[in-house]
């Protein structure tokens, strides 16, 4: 709880200030320039899927089991983590030679390929103050991160720059926060940033299936806005990713509860179990609690967005009245979830979002052609229901297989 006081108070202040930013974003720069942004950030965040995201969860797994041992840990994977993000960018710039989009639009692609390299980082030296469960360093890293980027972005749309003038102030203070978190990082743990590239397949192997996990997780959860700036058009990439932006603050609270629990739950498993009517009774209390919040949200959806955001997205009120529901199923997921990654079991989650992935792309296609826009969040909506059972199931059969839940 300590963890996640930290992690919440934190959060709950950075998404105020970026939710001001937000708004004053897509009200300044119209749906057209946002939808533009918002293309942007969806294509450079898909190749964040070839920067070996896994090995963040290894590392802290690793070093929560034995914290004395933890700089060489980094030492072992630093050069593996630089040498995927790396690729990433390589792949990301060739690809964006190939999609049919405005010149403008790639050179934005190309200048916000950076926040490639510092995202990939920042997840990375985040570890540091995971595994060591000092959760206020990063409440503060957040709350700094938005006062910077906010203040700027409102400060210089007001003096007439547009477009341009936001990617690069998204690409400076993300800089800037990776540079504070790794500085503050060596009062916990030091290790050389230039280490030799070091191939340990103990670290390797499970990074393989977690970077999977990844892979197929922004496939069912990113890809949307992708597809979208693809089959249609900027306005309506903007349109939905107002919806989408909302939605995903209810996902940004699951991640919180689970980045405060991962390494309890470690520690907990490691050598020990659970009741099952503990983990089902925590599954449970998710999914109501989520359950309560999206009716009042599907009444509020319309009239606040139109409120908050004006006329032009008064069809993303709409869209959201259908995305919200799809968290109800998915915070049911999280004490899975959890144990399934402490006890070894990725697998689990791996076969979940494959599901997931796989049913996505077709379902957007034939969903967005068939109903519009909208069609995109039935088609979020699906998925996520099937992946859920399929995750807490197989999860919960695992577990007690495994003796894990007694």
């Amino acid at each position: 709880m300590k963890n996640f006081s930290f992690l919440t108070v934190g959060t709950i202040v950075s998404q105020i200030i970026g939710f001001i930013g937000f708004v004053f974003l897509t009200r300044y720069l119209g749906p057209h320039y946002y939808g533009i942004y918002v293309t942007v950030g969806a294509f450079v965040g898909m190749f964040g899927l070839l920067t070996f995201t896994g090995l963040k969860k290894v590392i802290i797994r690793k070093c929560s089991k034995d914290m004395d041992n933890a700089d060489e840990i980094y030492n072992q994977t630093i050069g593996l983590q630089s040498l995927f993000v790396f690729i990433a960018i390589i792949t990301m710039l060739v690809a964006s030679l190939f999609v049919d989009y405005e010149t403008s639009t790639k050179l934005f692609i190309a200048i916000f390929s950076l926040n490639l390299f510092s995202g990939s980082f920042r997840g990375y030296l985040n570890t540091i103050y995971k595994y060591s469960e000092k959760m206020e360093y990063l409440a503060i890293f957040n709350i700094l991160k938005q006062v910077f980027y906010v203040g700027l972005a409102v400060s210089l749309l007001l003096l007439g720059y547009g477009i341009f003038a936001v990617v690069m102030i998204s690409v400076g203070t993300s800089a800037l926060d990776v540079f504070l978190r790794f500085y503050y990082s060596r009062n916990i743990v030091k290790f050389d940033v230039f280490s030799k590239l070091n191939f340990n397949m103990d670290i390797i192997k499970p990074s393989i299936v977690f970077s999977a996990m990844g892979i197929v997780g922004r496939l069912h959860s990113r890809v949307d806005l992708f597809m979208i700036s693809l089959l249609g058009t900027s306005p309506e990439v903007a349109i939905y990713g107002v919806a989408y932006q909302i939605a995903r603050r209810a996902n940004i609270l699951r991640n919180l509860l689970a980045d405060a629990f991962f390494p309890v739950a470690v520690k907990t498993l490691h050598g020990g179990s659970v009741r099952k009517e503990v983990i089902i009774k925590y599954s449970f209390f998710f999914a109501i609690g989520m359950l309560g919040l999206a009716v009042i949200g599907f009444f509020l959806a319309e009239p606040a967005v139109t409120l908050i955001f004006g006329e032009e997205y008064t069809e993303s009120g709409y869209i959201l009245r259908v995305l919200i529901f799809y968290m109800i199923a998915w915070f049911s997921t999280l004490p899975f979830t959890e144990a399934a990654q402490a006890t070894g079991n990725e697998k689990v989650i791996l076969i979940g979002k494959g599901v997931m992935a796989t049913l996505n792309i077709p379902l957007n296609i034939v969903l967005y052609f068939t109903y519009g826009l909208i069609g995109i969040a039935y088609s979020t909506l699906i998925i996520y229901t099937v992946g859920s059972m399929i995750i807490n199931i197989y999860s919960y059969y695992l577990l007690k297989k495994q003796e894990y839940i007694g």
